[in-house]
């Protein structure tokens, strides 16, 4: 996944070797979180309008830094360790 494809104050999500993740790009510096919604494993989806992480199973909502807006998820998306290398967005 390349940070040049997620314009600042957006987030995408994706994976990065295999593993399903959300990236915020958090002016120029990648937020990244396991896109495994913590209530039923389901991945989540960028809203654009909200700047939020959606969660399309059961309505969770995450903030862009991965706080829960609305449950039934009772807990936030896990942070990961992610790192640039070049304009490539990887694990660390």
């Amino acid at each position: 996944m390349k940070l040049s494809e997620i314009p600042p104050g957006s987030g995408k999500a994706g994976t990065i070797n295999g593993k399903p993740v959300a990236v915020y790009n958090d002016s120029g510096t990648p937020v990244v979180f396991d896109n495994t919604c913590p209530h039923a494993g389901c991945e989540t989806e960028w809203n654009a309008a909200e700047k939020t992480w959606d969660c399309p199973c059961h309505g969770s909502r995450f903030t862009a830094q991965g706080t829960v807006v609305n449950g039934p998820a009772t807990s936030p998306l896990p942070k990961l360790n992610g790192k640039v290398e070049g304009d490539e967005i990887a694990l660390g």
